[in-house]
């Protein structure tokens, strides 16, 4: 295998793109361009990780219930927290930032985009 995407597809796939960039300090990653020069496909880096965001296309996304989970180094807690802070507004929060069963810093939550995130250190 050479590496694994997570893919959120969302009907505002470019605000989505900026917002999660921002959330995560990402560097951009892949993005590939149709003929006409429209964006078709644009990931961004996260610690080395791929997360792609797509355009809802009607007949082909499905609905599922998924949680995307990122595990950060024990030294990256103000990464976690400063994470927390950004994704947290318009949120649903499943567990709140802070001692989880598994870790000392974490949280979950169900973002704008309708996104579950795990995020821990």
């Amino acid at each position: 295998m050479n590496r694994s995407i997570l893919q959120i597809y969302t009907e505002n796939d470019d605000e989505a793109f900026a917002f999660y960039k921002s959330v995560f300090n990402a560097d951009v990653g892949f993005i590939d361009t149709d003929e006409n020069g429209n964006v078709i496909h644009q990931e961004l880096n996260v610690n080395g990780q791929a997360i792609a965001i797509g355009k809802i296309i009607s007949n082909k996304t499905t609905g599922s219930t998924m949680q995307f989970c990122l595990q950060y180094n024990n030294n990256q807690k103000n990464a976690v927290q400063q994470i927390y802070n950004k994704l947290v507004k318009d949120s649903k929060i499943i567990t709140d930032y802070g001692k989880l069963i598994f870790t000392d810093v974490g949280f979950e939550l169900v973002d704008k985009y309708g996104v579950w995130w795990c995020i821990f250190c």
